[in-house]
């Protein structure tokens, strides 16, 4: 049988109720016992001590206790004024006609007086040999001018024991059952709506969760509270708005490669067909042009292969201490003759021979700074100025290179992150730009845990600040 967690709770909670009523009927019954008993004997002390300092009068010192011992009606009077009433003594037939025994719950009948020595005077001497262990003996002294002249003593249960007593017990006992089980049905029914109301949030999120599996994006959770469930809440209604923000990037990824592939397969396509076709000769003109379009397939299959190893992270290793400066150098040298051709200067800000190390992964670095390089010779007009500069600020190495002209909107520096974005398709495509270096120049940055950000260059061009941190975190 599956168990729920509402059947789990629901439950636990009848087993705690149940263990806590019988605890408190075993408690209050023990405790109702021995604290009505103790309130009896008191009551009886109290009785007692009254009938002591009145008992005194019948007491002289030549005589002793013979006025009492003589004059039984004088022993009755006084166990009346403390509200006990002596029974009448038997016929000897009757005595000896059924077996009797005295009443032990009478309290005349536990009474003696005793003298000093601790004789007994008045009484029946065997209550001294009817004590055991729910017995116990209480002695009041007789005093008159302030001396001790004789004792009262009376025997006492220290748990409830008698007819009347035991009944009352009884009727207060049942008394006590009885609320206990409304009190036990009462809690059951509160328990089980409170597990109801407390399980709704995870009702919620069962349900969420079909929809969500089922490829409903839009399901929210409506949340109430700011408890543990109303915060597992908000975390799943975040995932799904997330999940949501990854289906629609996948698909515009996906709509964006396969219109970057398109393009240049539709040039191919035509190309070959009107060569088939006999419009056009294999001349090397149309060659080249195939060639250039087969170049650009293949430096788009380049960058998307780039991009999912950035994206990965498992060829970055930043365990090495690596000299930022000389992949600098050696970058800005390689690319320094096709840059001269554009008449394009790079102007260098920083010492380059200077050492400047940090923990990083040195392929990935000479890619990150390679495809800058790239960015700037593409989209930097003729006659432009390429400015680099390396410093090192606390814990942290800061890399800028800014270009001159042409410069970007304000509204797409946000976006030149973004994969496949260009601020101008045709002009871009123009220059071979697949509009994915620099989403893995930020994937590489993110791996090495740094930031890269674009901005607007004095120089009226890009800049693009980079953040490394000298030690691996």
């Amino acid at each position: 049988m599956r168990l729920t967690i509402f059947h789990k709770l629901f439950i636990s909670l009848m087993l705690i109720s149940s263990i806590m009523m019988i605890g408190m009927a075993l408690l209050i019954n023990n405790s109702f016992q021995n604290g009505f008993q103790s309130y009896l004997n008191q009551s009886e002390v109290e009785r007692i001590e009254n009938m002591a300092e009145n008992i005194s009068d019948y007491y002289s010192s030549d005589q002793g206790w013979r006025k009492l011992q003589q004059q039984p009606e004088l022993w009755g009077r006084l166990l009346r004024n403390i509200g006990e009433y002596p029974r009448k003594p038997k016929k000897v037939a009757e005595m000896t006609s059924r077996k009797t025994r005295s009443n032990y719950n009478r309290l005349a009948a536990r009474l003696n007086l005793l003298d000093l020595n601790g004789n007994t005077i008045i009484g029946d001497p065997k209550n001294f040999h009817r004590l055991h262990a729910n017995i116990q003996i209480t002695k009041i002294a007789i005093t008159k001018n302030e001396q001790t002249i004789g004792w009262l003593s009376i025997l006492q249960r220290e748990k409830i024991k008698g007819h009347l007593a035991e009944r009352f017990l009884r009727q207060q006992l049942d008394n006590f059952y009885w609320i206990a089980a409304w009190a036990a049905l009462f809690s059951f029914i509160v328990a089980a709506l409170l597990v109801r109301h407390f399980l709704k949030p995870l009702k919620n999120l069962h349900s969420a969760a079909k929809s969500l599996s089922n490829g409903n994006f839009d399901y929210q959770i409506d949340v109430r509270g700011k408890d543990e469930l109303a915060e597992l809440s908000l975390a799943f209604n975040l995932l799904t708005t997330t999940l949501k923000a990854q289906k629609l990037s996948r698909e515009q990824w996906l709509a964006d490669i396969s219109h970057e592939l398109r393009t240049p397969i539709a040039v191919l396509l035509s190309e070959i067909e009107a060569i088939e076709d006999g419009i056009r000769k294999p001349e090397p003109k149309y060659i080249k042009s195939l060639h250039n379009q087969v170049m650009t397939l293949t430096r788009l299959v380049d960058d998307l292969y780039s991009l999912s190893q950035s994206d990965s992270g498992i060829l970055i290793d930043t365990s090495h201490n690596v000299d930022i400066t000389n992949i600098i150098n050696n970058i800005a040298n390689q690319n320094e003759v096709r840059l001269a051709d554009k008449h394009i200067v790079i102007q260098r800000l920083y010492d380059h021979h200077q050492p400047t190390l940090l923990h990083a992964d040195a392929k990935s670095l000479a890619q990150l700074i390679g495809n800058l390089f790239e960015n700037s010779y593409r989209y930097t007009d003729q006659n432009g100025h390429i400015q680099i500069n390396l410093q090192q600020i606390n814990d942290n190495i800061l890399l800028t290179i800014e270009d001159s002209a042409p410069t970007v909107p304000d509204a797409a520096l946000p976006k030149l992150f973004e994969r496949l974005y260009r601020v101008d398709k045709s002009r871009s495509r123009a220059n071979g730009g697949s509009g994915l270096g620099l989403s893995i120049c930020e994937n590489i940055v993110k791996r090495h845990n740094g930031h890269i950000s674009a901005q607007h260059s004095e120089l009226g061009g890009l800049k693009i600040a980079i953040s490394l941190p000298i030690k691996d975190n």
